[in-house]
């Protein structure tokens, strides 16, 4: 039987940090029907207990579908926990099979505001980076495909409950993109990118306090970012010595890119758009992005639009732009990294490639 936990205390490192069974203390077990996490509207999948083969459910008062980030309200509010066995997970029983859309991006490109859009407007229940996929790009590299494959179907299912959903996961998880597409093949996909160089400034602003060991031990931080992109491991590798700020960021854009488009080499239908044109005209870009999903246009975005659609969280505009300062960002070093990188991925993978647009 499932387990529900006592929940004693909070232990997360850092808001930022990837979901994990170490961000709660708990006491006391007691046996649960385990479809209560179906049926009970306040559970919802937080993330895997992978070493003891479990998933660990969090309760809150809270509606998670209008929240610019799952993972970070499922813990802040989670009032108590439930575990089941992957055995149990896979047995859940929902109303109906997943359907709705899939949205990547980069991070830092409109992707929270354009979620918000097709949830309000589209009529979409939002789920805005459910970290067990997250996860599920680190267990993929301990992992066969077999078990990987079940633990994502079991996943999107027991999240989308049987809703019509739009599921905007952490920029590293377009790397799930082509067995999320062949396990859900009637979902829509979308990614969303921007420019680097805006890209880079954005992301370097945001998460210039992403992981407080960024300045006491960056190497281990490298090592988190390298489990989660191999392009990133494999160029410290061959460089043999940490990598600058730029050369992360870099390795970052290049990597979300080369999945996309390695999606599109699939011939997976992903309608592709980036931030500039969103921002140049974002009725006709986004009437256009609605239609590929199967919904009819939205009638009026001005008030999604003007919002921000991180606010409360560490990455809103008030908190991004708090101290009014720009970390420090070398444009130069960053081109210069992203081309390099470029090169050698087209080296080794030009059969694959063509124009991302």
């Amino acid at each position: 039987m499932a387990q529900r936990l006592a929940l004693v205390d909070k232990t997360k490192p850092y808001p930022l940090a990837v979901a994990s069974p170490t961000d709660f203390r708990w006491s006391g077990e007691i046996e649960v029907d385990p479809q209560l996490v179906v049926t009970d509207p306040g559970y919802s999948l937080y993330c895997l207990d992978h070493d003891n083969r479990r998933a660990l459910f969090t309760r809150t008062g809270t509606d998670l579908s209008r929240v610019p980030f799952l993972f970070q309200t499922q813990y802040a509010d989670a009032t108590d926990l439930v575990a089941l066995s992957y055995a149990e997970l896979h047995a859940l029983r929902t109303p109906a099979e997943p359907s709705g859309v899939f949205l990547y991006s980069t991070g830092r490109c409109g992707s929270t505001l354009v979620a918000a859009a097709l949830a309000e407007c589209g009529g979409l229940t939002g789920l805005s980076e459910p970290d067990v996929l997250t996860q599920l790009v680190m267990l993929g590299r301990r992992i066969g495909e077999p078990e990987l494959r079940e633990l994502a179907r079991s996943c999107v299912r027991v999240l989308a409950r049987g809703r019509p959903v739009v599921i905007k996961p952490r920029s590293f998880v377009v790397e799930l993109g082509s067995l999320l597409h062949d396990e859900f093949p009637h979902f829509a996909s979308v990614f969303l990118y921007r420019e680097p160089q805006a890209w880079g400034e954005s992301a370097a602003r945001a998460f210039d306090g992403y992981d407080p060991a960024l300045v006491s031990d960056p190497g281990g931080v490298q090592d988190r970012l390298g489990v989660l992109m191999p392009l990133l491991a494999e160029r410290r590798r061959r460089l043999r010595r940490l990598l600058t700020a730029e050369e992360v960021l870099a390795s970052m854009w290049v990597s979300h890119v080369e999945h996309a488009m390695a999606l599109r080499h699939r011939g997976v239908d992903l309608f592709t758009t980036s931030y500039e044109e969103i921002a140049a005209d974002p009725q006709v870009v986004l009437s256009a992005l609605f239609q590929h999903c199967g919904l009819p246009a939205p009638a009026d975005l001005d008030e999604i639009l003007a919002r921000d659609s991180q606010s409360g969280t560490p990455l809103s505009r008030a908190a991004t732009w708090s101290d009014g300062r720009t970390p420090r960002f070398d444009e130069t070093a960053l081109a210069r990294a992203v081309a390099d990188l470029w090169i050698e991925t087209l080296r080794v993978e030009t059969p694959r490639f063509a124009t991302l647009r």
